[in-house]
């Protein structure tokens, strides 16, 4: 199951801490959806927390993508914190290790400098 939570932090970036298995279904909707509204009101930096997520396939690689398109769009930054061996790894042969900002921690993701 996908589940998601957006909180902000002192930066003025909203983080985004999902859980579970990113895949194919009403929750990334959901999430695709929340991250448009706090861009629609003003965030222009995000960082998905993706230490708790377990598993993701071809249609979170997509979900993730579709995110990082609609923000960087619209002027926005979207970095990804904490992925785990597993995600880090389908990321890597997607080649998109290339395409997102990843940090090994929340807090190095947060430091927008």
């Amino acid at each position: 199951m996908f589940l998601y939570k957006v909180a902000q932090h002192p930066s003025g970036a909203q983080v985004v801490t999902i859980h579970g298995r990113v895949t194919f279904g009403r929750q990334s909707e959901q999430c695709r959806a929340a991250v448009k509204d706090l861009l629609a009101a003003g965030t222009r930096r995000f960082v998905f927390d993706l230490a708790a997520v377990e598993y993701v396939d071809s249609a979170g690689i997509g979900f993730l993508v579709s995110c990082l398109t609609t923000l960087g769009q619209a002027g926005a930054k979207l970095r990804l914190a904490s992925p785990p061996e597993r995600v880090r790894h389908v990321l890597e042969i997607t080649h998109l290790t290339k395409v997102f900002e990843i940090f090994d921690t929340r807090e190095q993701a947060l430091e927008w400098g």
